[in-house]
């Protein structure tokens, strides 16, 4: 039997089985960390794999760090399908990491997916030839449906979701798949692929060996900033199914403490109690934390969220004023921010984190200062709980499919011919608060409030809430701008 490829199949393949590699792409400056977590996605890919008769390798590029070595793990493997998935901050290493993969094996069928390659796949597919497929939006049943017609290429336009490359290298674009409605329908992720044991995610509010996990899907908000909110449908994982993987990390590999990565883990009270309670009920004696709207929280549930082992809570504070909420449509006041905050104090948790952007839309001088002063607040209310050690925020970025890239082609910040896949630097990132993290990611700059003009606001009047290290990049900026000038950096 002959397969789309030419190339004749093997027995694994006659009889439905493939050999299938799963792949997290390296950080972005490609050196090896174990400060992450399992990546869940591709541990729940794994998971339904395995259930239909697949066999699966796992292989997290985070904790390898060269592109070089990841390929060299993956053609061990000798894989018939190759998933990679990887982040918008990531995705350049991830990109030479898969180019390697394909040199190394040339009659794989590479598929990718996750939020960066979802916003953009044909610009996915063109730039990149080393990718077979795209699969967008939650990836379970269409990757499986792509297995099952993986012999015969033409079949692929069944499968809702995916985008892809045809025999004559024409690119497809199915129609969109519904997201899922029952998460319950699942198997318990493939933890094994990626030995939880490997990670070290030392999160302060939770403690040493953090693991995250999500007891949800989807985000009912809309941030203007935000990827993770074009999901706007919210659906649960029942309570006993997410605590038995609490339990299972526990007892099998030692985990203590977790990290919930749910983009509204408060969005539903019902929801919340219900997975305190079975914590609580199974006697488990671990702690962990989670982010939270600050509107609308309940005093009773925080009070049992402490019992269950919460120790810490992430408040995405953003601004501290009510025109930067606004224009990001964030549907929160400062009013009640504070509220949250003293909820969350006095009901004793050990942590609170603030996350604080500077330069949104709508940010002027004023704005920059009074958000200033609302932080000053906010540390007040927290008191030794408070876990922030700046009021200046990170500078805004773009991801692709958020609103923030339609505001910046529309004001002409953005480049008619940038590509979410092609090689790409920061151009202003000689400024001392751009971020080394981010330089492969376009900063948003609003026309109101230049990013220039935010680092000399900062350095002139707000120099005692930098950090350190931000300091040192205030102090080498000339350089790094002289350099830049000479092209060296």
């Amino acid at each position: 039997m002959v397969r789309y490829d030419g190339c004749q199949t093997t027995a694994r393949e006659q009889l439905g089985i493939m050999r299938i590699c799963l792949v997290n792409g390296p950080r972005f400056n490609g050196r090896p960390t174990r400060k992450t977590s399992v990546c869940l996605p591709l541990a729940s890919l794994g998971a339904v794999a395995r259930r239909a008769g697949h066999e699966v390798v796992g292989i997290d590029g985070i904790l390898i760090g060269d592109p070089a070595a990841i390929a060299a793990q993956v053609k061990a493997a000798s894989p018939d399908v190759v998933g990679l998935t990887t982040n918008t901050n990531d995705r350049l290493p991830a990109l030479a990491t898969l180019r390697l993969i394909r040199r190394a094996l040339p009659h794989a069928f590479i598929v990718v997916g996750g939020p960066h390659f979802a916003y953009a796949p044909v610009n996915a597919l063109t730039v990149v030839k080393e990718i077979d497929a795209v699969v967008v939006g939650e990836g379970e049943d269409a990757f499986l449906e792509l297995l099952e017609r993986l012999p015969d290429r033409r079949a692929f336009n069944e499968v809702d979701g995916l985008v892809f490359r045809d025999p004559d290298g024409q690119i497809v674009r199915n129609p969109p798949r519904q997201t899922m409605a029952r998460l319950d329908s699942l198997p318990m992720p493939a933890w094994d692929l990626f030995d939880p044991r490997q990670y070290d995610l030392d999160i302060a509010t939770a403690g040493p060996r953090t693991l995250g996990l999500m007891t949800t899907r989807g985000c009912p908000y809309c941030c203007a900033f935000c990827a993770n909110s074009l999901d706007r449908r919210l659906r649960f994982l029942s309570p006993a199914l997410a605590i038995d993987q609490v339990q299972h990390l526990h007892t099998t590999y030692g985990i203590r403490a977790f990290t919930f990565f749910d983009d509204a883990f408060l969005a539903s009270k019902t929801h919340a109690t219900a997975l305190c309670e079975e914590i609580l009920r199974r006697g488990l004696k671990i702690t962990w934390w989670c982010g939270a709207r600050a509107a609308g929280l309940d005093d009773d549930v925080l009070a049992l969220m402490r019992r269950a082992g919460c120790t810490g809570i992430t408040f995405g504070v953003e601004t501290g004023t009510g025109e930067v909420l606004k224009a990001v449509h964030k549907n929160v006041t400062t009013a009640q921010m504070l509220e949250a905050f003293a909820q969350v104090a006095r009901a004793g948790f050990e942590h609170i984190v603030a996350f604080l952007i500077v330069g949104l839309p709508g940010e002027t001088p004023d704005t920059l200062d009074r958000t200033v002063r609302f932080v000053r607040q906010l540390k007040a209310i927290a008191g030794k709980a408070w876990e922030g050690d700046s009021a200046i925020g990170e500078l805004p970025l773009i991801y692709p499919g958020t609103e923030l890239e339609t505001l910046a082609c529309r004001d002409g910040t953005f480049a008619k011919d940038f590509s979410w896949n092609a090689p790409f630097l920061e151009p202003k990132r000689f400024l001392p608060l751009v971020n080394r993290r981010y330089w492969a990611v376009p900063h948003y700059e609003t026309p109101t409030f230049p990013l220039a003009d935010i680092c000399h606001h900062v350095k002139r009047h707000y120099w005692e809430e930098l950090t350190p290290g931000r300091r040192r990049r205030f102090a080498l900026a000339p350089v790094r701008r002289a350099l830049h000038r000479l092209g060296l950096y």
